[in-house]
């Protein structure tokens, strides 16, 4: 299960910023998470508190925004949103394009009080 190392990175990120901003509890963590980042969101919902146990996110919500996939068709430019990862170009067909969005999971906001 990655997400549990996941986890435990997005709570070492988050307890590293709040610290260096003064932050004394995170009350809430803001991650977005693409629908073919290969991660399972009620996966990373559990092992979150675990992770933020016994640090100054303890008890802090999870909030997962999730990201559509976009694509680009590199035979026509064309940009789409595909149902899955293969496919093809609603426009000319092709199976030649790239994701542009969808995959990526990052941290984008947490808050608290200091």
């Amino acid at each position: 299960m990655h997400e549990l190392s996941l986890s435990e990175s997005i709570t070492e990120l988050v307890v590293e910023c709040a610290r260096r901003e003064g932050v004394e509890r995170v009350s809430k963590v803001v991650i977005a998470l693409g629908e073919a980042a290969a991660v399972d969101a009620e996966s990373l919902r559990f092992c979150f508190p675990i992770t933020a146990a016994d640090t100054i996110a303890a008890g802090a919500e999870l909030v997962i925004d999730r990201i559509a996939l976009k694509a680009s068709c590199e035979a026509c430019h064309a940009e789409y949103a595909p149902p899955t990862l293969i496919a093809p170009c609603p426009v000319c067909g092709s199976h030649a394009r790239k994701i542009i969005e969808g995959r990526e999971m990052r941290v984008v906001s947490f808050s608290g009080c200091g």
